[in-house]
């Protein structure tokens, strides 16, 4: 049985490694009523199709969002972690739970206690990304957004005839939208972002 998204974050809030770092984020989240995306953020400041940006800047945002899940999916931490300013900030809406936000090692323990869950259970993150559109941009700073489609890999499901039916099938849909920031080394890094999982709509979620 493949192991979904939101069943890998259940699992990742009931382990006993990384579930008193959620718990103590959770509680200092900030008290601000904000809901989660429900539907894509129309909201932009200029034209689609607009000129004028800094063409060097974005394509290095277009490849730091592309590469986001790639560190993640490898099980490459050291790689990952290149893509965050030394203190981001993630807040994970999930259909149903209560609204997650961490902050510094509580973010980088979390993720990696997430992934570490997925190896435990022999399953291959894969992460496609997609629609990946950039709202706005300035000299220092820009926010995106991307499509994100999840499919846990079981690597059991696999024998001499190929990949059995199912261990490859999306289980998960989910909205990013991204804040980022461009360095005194003029690279782009991930300052905050937000990650909302849509409404259960997939079979076995």
């Amino acid at each position: 049985m493949s192991m979904n998204r939101r069943r890998l974050i259940a699992a990742a809030l009931a382990g006993s490694v990384i579930a008193p770092t959620l718990v103590a984020a959770a509680a200092r989240q900030d008290t601000d009523k904000e809901l989660p995306m429900t539907s894509f953020d129309n909201s932009r400041t200029e034209h689609p199709g607009a000129t004028g940006f800094n063409v060097e800047d974005r394509l290095a945002i277009l490849n730091l969002l592309q590469s986001y899940a790639s560190g993640y999916d490898a099980d490459d931490f050291d790689r990952w972690r290149m893509q965050f300013i030394n203190d981001p900030v993630c807040t994970i809406y999930n259909a149903g739970n209560e609204t997650i936000r961490l902050t510094g090692d509580d973010f980088h323990k979390a993720f990696e206690g997430f992934r570490s869950i997925a190896t435990q259970q022999n399953v291959q993150p894969l992460h496609y990304s997609s629609n990946l559109m950039v709202k706005e941009q300035t000299e220092r700073t820009a926010i995106a957004e991307i499509y994100m489609l999840y499919i846990p890999f079981n690597q059991d499901a696999q024998d001499n005839s190929g990949i059995q039916p199912g261990a490859l099938s999306i289980t998960g849909t989910s909205r990013y939208r991204f804040q980022l920031i461009k360095g005194d080394d003029n690279a782009w890094r991930i300052a905050e972002y937000r990650i909302s999982f849509d409404p259960v709509n997939v079979r076995n979620l």
